[in-house]
């Protein structure tokens, strides 16, 4: 499917532009034309893809049926023949959509602690869909799940059992090289006793954007952080840090930020402390996970360039 004529005046898009309007990211687009032929941007001389608003009102089509648990390949066809774009979540029909489908499975697997069934369930979405539209539209909504339950009974347990299998299933995915042009190297660390599987998932959302990530498990101090990054000459770290540090723990992100000179990027926080952090060297992030890994994208790009 190829996107409609365009005007002589018409306005053209980089990709760039058009994975932060419609948060599809670049390789996800891509993979998209080559193998659905959703949509045929137009080249510049170099090659560079530019895009209509036509095509980002497209993939916008897209995503909103995605949204609904429809696979790409059906998504298609259905714009193709005509099929009335989905309507938004909220004024959706009593009838769940996929998604929610897959997250009822997957969280009966959980409440039964039956990995056997988690991971049948994971494998026929991965199937279907890529690594960022499952973390958006499933993986991200469960573990909030979780975590609002976990003063339930076994509610911690179930959380920590889909946490220890989530960060199975990704961590071997990490471990794999990124996907197009590197745009750096990041330390991925937890510097507190808290759970650490949304910086895990924000490290998985970095791949195919094309930044590498070096993970370090359990608890790891600041200044071993700091030590590896100057060692092995990295473009800086994502850490995990409480919610409101103390002062000596304020003292040991900015020697980390002061020592190494390199970008360090910090989840974990409450946003009262995003200034003060800020002040001390460090990068605030959001906790907007598909927004974080943008983020961390441009802020990586503009130093580089």
């Amino acid at each position: 499917m190829s996107s409609s004529p365009a005007e002589p005046q018409a306005a053209y898009f980089p990709i760039r532009v058009v994975s932060n309007e419609t948060g599809v990211n670049a390789i996800t687009l891509r993979a998209w034309e080559r193998r659905y032929g959703l949509i045929t941007p137009k080249r510049t001389a170099k090659g560079h893809r530019l895009y209509t608003e036509a095509d980002i009102h497209l993939i916008r089509k897209v995503v909103s049926l995605l949204e609904r648990g429809i696979p790409i390949s059906q998504a298609k066809s259905m714009l193709e023949n005509g099929t009335p774009e989905a309507e938004p979540l909220a004024s959706m029909p009593a009838q769940p959509s996929q998604w929610h489908q897959y997250r009822a499975r997957l969280n009966q697997a959980v409440n039964e602690f039956d990995d056997a069934a988690l991971a049948s369930v994971m494998d026929e979405v991965t199937s279907f869909f890529p690594a960022d539209i499952t973390l958006r539209f499933l993986l991200l909504p469960l573990h909030q799940q979780l975590h609002e339950q976990m003063s339930t009974p076994l509610g911690g347990a179930r959380f920590a059992f889909f946490a220890g299998f989530l960060e199975g299933r990704l961590t071997s995915r990490l471990a794999e090289a990124p996907e197009g042009q590197t745009k750096g190297t990041l330390v991925l660390a937890n510097t507190t006793q808290e759970d650490a599987l949304e910086l895990l998932l924000l490290g998985i959302m970095l791949r195919p954007l094309g930044v590498r990530i070096l993970r370090l498990g359990g608890l790891v101090p600041p200044a071993d952080i700091s030590a590896m990054v100057n060692e092995l000459t990295l473009q800086g770290a994502i850490i995990r840090i409480t919610g409101h540090p103390n002062d000596q723990q304020l003292q040991q992100l900015q020697n980390l930020a002061a020592e190494t000179g390199q970008l360090i990027f910090a989840i974990g926080h409450n946003q009262d402390q995003t200034d003060l952090l800020r002040r001390k060297g460090i990068v605030t992030l959001s906790g907007d996970l598909q927004q974080d890994a943008l983020t961390v994208r441009d802020v990586l790009t503009g130093i580089q360039t």
